[in-house]
């Protein structure tokens, strides 16, 4: 993976990591994040000022947004379901392993990525730690199976996100998924948790704000990224959020600290080195 790819993956691991254990903070109220995404829409609104038609290139990525829009409206719901009933590290480790090789395989069925030795050693490293990191907790049974939802979700925008990215300028590509998948979760919101909305917007904002300025802004990030290095190993590569966001649930939420939190942790760190490796072979 090139080393400017490298070095931006860590940052969107970062703010997702952060994004998520605000989530979690809120318990995962779906009017609370649906606060946030309304925030971002208008906050990113200048970003389509500084591009040219061809950039945006309309008529051609528009089922790209409708899909992306209706997947992550799906891979929202689930996770604020996941996080109401589950640890986040527990939740957040089992959604990002299935999804890392899922998309691997999807990846090379649906698009023809090719993966050398080293990356999928690397791809398989990560997501044995990450799933090492989630599975140690059976009872949380209703968490895991939303969980494994917001997995697939995962598998799903990320291969569709990586083919719109070649017609289309990120920018654009994104307030296009956070507009639709806004407008698609509006219904059930305002009409099922209009209260719920109205005490997130009085108590809650910082966690909205967060959850949707940093979310939107962790995806762009990542949809620059597609455009330089394959799908499989980005969604791989981003997945150092997970021990990031065990870390926050150790350090803030008091979630337990075991050697085998403590192993998955250190794979995950492993299988980082290996995918930066991969461009050297």
């Amino acid at each position: 993976m090139p080393t400017l790819a490298f070095v931006l993956v860590i940052i969107a691991a970062t703010l997702h990591a952060l994004w998520n254990f605000a989530t979690k903070k809120a318990a995962g109220d779906l009017a609370t994040m649906w606060n946030g995404f309304a925030f971002a829409c208008i906050v990113f609104a200048p970003l389509l000022f500084w591009l040219s038609p061809n950039q945006i290139a309309l008529g051609k990525v528009y089922p790209y947004i409708i899909a992306s829009g209706a997947i992550h409206t799906v891979y929202f719901f689930t996770l604020a379901k996941a996080y109401e009933y589950g640890e986040i590290s527990v939740v957040y480790p089992i959604a990002r392993g299935i999804g890392i090789v899922g998309t691997a395989l999807a990846a090379a069925l649906l698009i023809n990525e090719t993966l050398v030795p080293i990356g999928v050693v690397g791809i398989l490293t990560i997501s044995g730690g990450i799933l090492l990191l989630g599975l140690n907790k059976h009872r949380e049974k209703r968490g895991v199976s939303f969980a494994l939802l917001v997995g697939l979700m995962i598998l799903c925008y990320s291969i569709v996100d990586k083919l719109a990215v070649a017609i289309s300028h990120p920018a654009f590509y994104i307030y296009g998924i956070t507009l639709t998948f806004t407008l698609f979760l509006s219904p059930y919101v305002l009409i099922k948790r209009r209260r719920e909305m109205f005490f997130a917007w009085k108590s809650r904002k910082k966690y909205s704000l967060l959850i949707g300025v940093g979310s939107v802004g962790t995806y762009l990030i990542i949809l620059f990224v597609y455009q330089m290095a394959q799908v499989s190993y980005v969604v791989a590569a981003r997945e150092m959020s997970v021990a990031i966001g065990a870390i926050l649930g150790f350090i803030f939420l008091k979630e337990p600290f075991t050697p085998r939190k403590a192993l998955s942790i250190g794979a995950i760190v492993a299988g980082m080195v290996l995918l930066k490796l991969v461009e050297q072979f």
